[in-house]
């Protein structure tokens, strides 16, 4: 890189008139629409990359490149690549070493055919990479560019059918680390003072959406199993959290170990690293070589709950999984997104039994991907698993739960219906015959319709691309047990799937299943018993089946009268998640509802179940005002009296969001102030830093003191900036919140996507809900703009961010007038939206 500033310097543009060529015009389209893919993948194969970056200290400063892309193709075509710039910040470019005619237009650098070649090409382009996919901060930066981000920081084919091998070097300050999908293959500290240039080598073939690097002051670790060896970089400074390194490493190399067995399919990657990322936008992102985790979700806090310790390990699990299914099988298109997701949750729940094997994984599995995607399938919202995409510019808005919660439960029916050891043969075909290339989920289908006589393709057509769920009504008839299955959008659709139920009556209980349904939707199964009324149909009790079981008044008595009694933790789970989607359908009263799920939580051992049951009583309580006195004491009587500590700290957490009596708030206020947390219960520095936001909000004369103090106490650097930036959004001064508001409208201070989403779950905080209405309509309008500049799950995080903490008709209200003002907004967008407002209609219905 010695000659990198003579180009820079010597680099000249060369702009080209509007070519002619029909070929070219046809793809103008911003974005990647799937005219232009399919037009490149017919026509351009073996692509190679060779990017440098040249990465100043300053964060305000550009960061140059240079990119050096070969391909081959049959007769000369157009040259289209994708660049999400400005023309200005292509600074030369040559093809084939020749200067040659080209365009920046629409997103894209334009060269006519007559400039390529039949056979071998090389295209060579100077240019400042953009920043909305760079993440800078002041001493460290990553890159995230999934689903078609690549295209913001460098030129390329921006598509995931287009695998690549890339080569990667970095000019950074010589404090910096840096780490890629590649193995460092050289560092050169003697060329340029206070600089050092990183080289990388060469990658397996690679989507550009997998392509990454990080870079920055860091921590590395690096830990040895066998012949593999595996580097933690991290910016962790407090030693507890640092001394977790070891058990995260040894969850890694045990995930790696459980992939390789199940498949059969060696590590398929050169290197393991991963980056523990603070304020890192997902859970995790599994880029291969450099996979980059959030801070939160891998330091966990002292003495964490059952369910922080399940979560960090499904995530390892998750991330590693897409090794296999992602990377190295990666889907044709992002519509088939979820065909990566599915597998990496699926995988996950087996890879973490074995490293918890006191838990009920069946219920873990239920409990974790069941309710998730019942809160999206239940709305007007919902949509299916496998989702139209015209062009990548919108692939973001195909995140969902739906994807990543819906699907696992169909690939556990898919499995039940293979059996397991057809599925793994399939499995093992599909990453054979598709390895580091890509597939579709009917390439799938027709793999694993080889191992099995079982029909797949019409029961795929109804799980994967049909939205919604059924309403289901079982009840006794005679001698059998009558079920039927209703379509609520009133297609008269039959979603075909088995079901388990417990009859019981004064004659007896008994278990019946239903597997065979008739066009109608209706199935019968025999009764071993007379039952006479009064009789108690309880659904789903082996927690396979999906769909709304409507449960009778006399159902729902039984159901609580079972919680109280059965020692089975699974039917306890599937009848906690059956009674609640009752509660939300309305056939049951928020305060009976609450007093039953109250007396059931006191007498729950289960760390899943208490949580599960803690959670939904929280969600009910959103009903009732905030600081209902019966459930504020009831909270704080298990905050002093829960049978285990992690119970205690899982009730503290609820109660603080839930108390706002002047006695609760005084007792918030002394736990704070005398960082003395109640007996039994383990609060770490983001439980006090979230109990400072609470407090500024119910105590608005002492907010600007509870502040100031909390931010002296916090030490870590990135941690620090994260509460200065947040703290503002509690001021009590409404001049204060309306400016931090309007900061928020612009992108650059959207930059760092959680601290934004929290700014603005703040601002409109159930306390202010009157102030905060007039947000609602600004942040819908700027909702295409949030999707634009955003990452795939922002919009959603911005939508409950900013509606979640509304329950009034005039929130309802304001979302109604905007979706009445925009009658033809995106279809994608407007599902999230549907989503996230669906409380304010389900519980404002007129």
């Amino acid at each position: 890189m010695k000659w990198w500033w003579n180009i820079l310097l010597m680099g000249a543009f060369v702009a080209c008139q509007p070519s002619s060529e029909a070929e070219m015009n046809r793809y103008e389209e911003p974005g990647v629409s799937t005219e232009l893919a399919q037009f490149r993948k017919e026509n351009y194969i073996d692509v190679r990359y060779k990017l440098s970056f040249a990465i100043p200290e300053e964060r305000n400063e550009a960061i140059t490149g240079i990119a050096e892309i070969w391909w081959k193709q049959g007769k000369k075509e157009p040259l289209i690549l994708d660049f999400k710039a400005d023309s200005s910040q292509v600074v030369s470019l040559t093809v084939n070493d020749e200067s040659v005619a080209y365009r920046v237009e629409k997103e894209h650098i334009l060269v006519p055919a007559s400039a390529t070649w039949a056979g071998l090409n090389k295209v060579s382009i100077v240019f400042r990479a953009g920043d909305a996919s760079l993440n800078r901060r002041d001493d460290f930066l990553y890159t995230l560019l999934v689903p078609d981000r690549a295209r913001t920081v460098f030129p390329c084919f921006d598509q995931p059918d287009l695998k690549a091998h890339y080569t990667l070097e970095l000019d950074v300050p010589d404090t910096w680390k840096a780490v890629a999908n590649g193995a460092i293959a050289e560092e050169d500290s003697l060329s340029h003072p206070g600089r050092k240039i990183i080289s990388f080598r060469e990658t397996e073939p690679l989507p550009t959406y997998l392509f990454s690097f990080v870079a920055g002051k860091m921590n590395r670790e690096e830990y040895t199993r066998g012949k593999r060896s595996i580097a933690i970089y991290h910016r962790e400074t407090e030693p507890a959290r640092v001394a977790q390194c070891p058990e995260i490493a040894r969850q890694v190399l045990d995930a790696l170990a459980w992939m390789e067995e199940y498949t059969g399919i060696p590590y398929p990657f050169a290197k393991y690293d991963l980056i523990i990322v603070p304020g890192f936008q997902f859970g995790g992102m599994e880029h291969t070589g450099a996979t980059l985790y959030n801070d939160g979700s891998m330091f966990l806090n002292e003495n964490p709950t059952l369910d922080e310790q399940l979560r960090r390990s499904s995530l390892i699990a998750h991330e590693t999984a897409h090794m296999w299914f992602g990377d190295y099988v990666t889907m044709a298109w992002f519509d088939d997104v979820w065909t990566k997701e599915v597998f990496a949750n699926y995988f996950a729940a087996k890879m973490v039994e074995p490293m918890f094997p006191s838990v009920n994984h069946r219920l873990y599995f239920v409990r974790g991907y069941v309710p998730a995607a019942y809160a999206e399938d239940r709305t007007p919202g919902a949509t299916p698993i496998k989702q139209p995409l015209d062009n990548l510019r919108n692939a973001g808005l195909i995140y969902s739960n739906i994807v990543y919660d819906k699907s696992p439960v169909m690939m556990e029916m898919l499995v039940r219906r293979m059996g397991e050891q057809a599925y793994r043969k399939g499995l093992h075909d599909y990453l054979h015959t598709f390895r580091y290339g890509n597939a579709t989920w009917e390439d799938l289908i027709s793999v694993f319709s080889k191992h099995t006589d079982v029909e797949l393709a019409r029961w795929s057509q109804m799980w994967v691309h049909e939205p919604g769920m059924p309403t289901i009504d079982a009840h006794v008839q005679g001698d059998s047990l009558v079920v039927t299955e209703t379509d609520p959008q009133g297609k008269g659709r039959v979603w075909p799937q088995r079901m388990a139920y417990r009859v019981s009556s004064a004659a007896g209980t008994e278990t019946v299943e239903i597997g065979s349904w008739n066009h109608k939707g209706t199935a019968r199964a025999p009764l071993r018993l007379r039952h006479t009324a009064p009789v108690a149909v309880l659904p789903n009790t082996d927690g396979y089946a999906y769909g709304f079981f409507r449960l009778t008044a006399e159902d729902q008595k039984a159901a609580f009268a079972c919680l109280d009694t059965t020692r089975d933790e699974l039917l306890k789970g599937s009848l906690l998640i059956s009674l609640h989607e009752n509660f939300q359908q309305h056939t049951m009263a928020v305060e009976p509802y609450l007093r039953a799920m109250w007396h059931y939580l006191e007498g729950e051992e289960s760390d899943l179940l208490y949580s599960m049951a803690l959670g939904y009583i929280s969600s009910a309580a959103d009903r009732l005002p905030l600081g209902t006195p019966w459930l504020e004491a009831a909270l704080w009587q298990q905050v002093e009296e829960g049978a285990k500590p992690s119970f205690r700290t899982q009730a503290f957490r609820r109660y603080l969001a839930l108390a706002a009596t002047p006695a609760a708030t005084e007792r918030l206020f002394r736990i704070w102030k005398t960082r003395q947390a109640p007996a039994g219960c383990s609060l770490s520095e983001r439980d006090y830093m979230q109990l400072s936001y609470q407090l500024a909000i119910r105590m608005p004369n002492r907010a600007e003191e509870i502040v100031r103090e909390q931010a002296v106490r916090i030490t870590n650097p990135d941690r620090q900036a994260e509460y200065r930036f947040i703290a503002p959004a509690v001021s009590p001064l409404k001049s204060v919140r309306d400016s931090v508001f309007q900061s928020l409208l612009q992108a650059e201070n959207r930059r760092v996507e959680p601290w934004a989403s929290a700014s603005l779950a703040l601002l409109n905080h159930r306390l202010r809900e009157q102030e905060s209405v007039a947000y609602i309509r600004p942040a819908l309008e700027a909702l295409q703009e949030v999707q634009r500049t955003g990452d795939i799950f922002f919009p959603t995080a911005w939508l409950r961010a900013l509606l979640g903490g509304h329950a009034s008709v005039a929130a309802r209200d304001e979302v109604q007038r905007f979706r009445e003002a925009h009658p033809d907004f995106p279809p994608l967008l407007r599902a999230k939206l549907l989503q996230q407002s669906d409380h304010l209609y389900r519980w404002n219905a007129e």
